[in-house]
């Protein structure tokens, strides 16, 4: 195995043993800070995952952001056919959004349009781990980093991650692209390049 997969392994094994308790209050304090930001940089179209299992619970955030009729909110699927993601816009959580690959929700069939990227103003992107330059090692499938490559050099590219998951250095390839800014449950960091 590799750096990036033993870092993956080990990092994966933290995260599955977190508390529900933890996991709820640290995504709460994250996704508010979020919000936050977004207020402050007015973004209103949003790239942002839904996520599963012991990621931070980006659901509240999600349907509290469909309630703003000035926001257009994306979120990703996979595209089998083509092995890449891609994004659809939704207007209702509950009725747009069924499981899809790795059983994570992701817009239902009839809305997967594959719209433009490059209207966004943001994009939410996951992490297991983020360097403090603003590297990710996510789960492996590459998905992100091909994704994010083809995405125009200004629309702003946040990391949501819990503090613990931080870590002064990972290995980085040629592919990979750096988000700007992390945002944890005790900092907001520009990525140091």
């Amino acid at each position: 195995m590799g750096i990036k997969e033993d870092l993956r392994e080990k990092y994966f094994d933290i995260r599955q043993n977190l508390s529900d308790e933890y996991l709820e209050e640290k995504s709460k304090l994250i996704t508010d800070k979020l919000d936050k930001y977004v207020k402050e940089k007015q973004f209103n179209n949003i790239m942002i995952f839904v996520s599963f299992r012991n990621e931070i619970n980006t659901h509240p955030l999600i349907k509290k952001w469909l309630k703003d009729k000035d926001k257009n909110i994306f979120v990703p699927y996979i595209d089998n056919n083509l092995d890449k993601m891609k994004i659809s816009k939704i207007k209702d959580f509950h009725q747009d959004l069924s499981p899809g690959v790795f059983d994570i929700l992701e817009p239902i069939e009839e809305l997967q349009k594959d719209d433009s990227a490059n209207y966004l103003d943001l994009i939410v992107v996951p992490g297991l781990i983020f360097s403090k330059q603003g590297y990710r090692i996510g789960y492996g499938g590459g998905y992100y980093d091909m994704f994010l490559n083809e995405t125009e050099p200004e629309v702003k590219k946040v990391g949501i991650v819990f503090s613990r998951f931080i870590v002064n250095e990972l290995p980085v390839d040629d592919h990979d692209l750096p988000v700007d800014l992390i945002i944890t449950e005790e900092d907001i960091i520009k990525a140091e390049r």
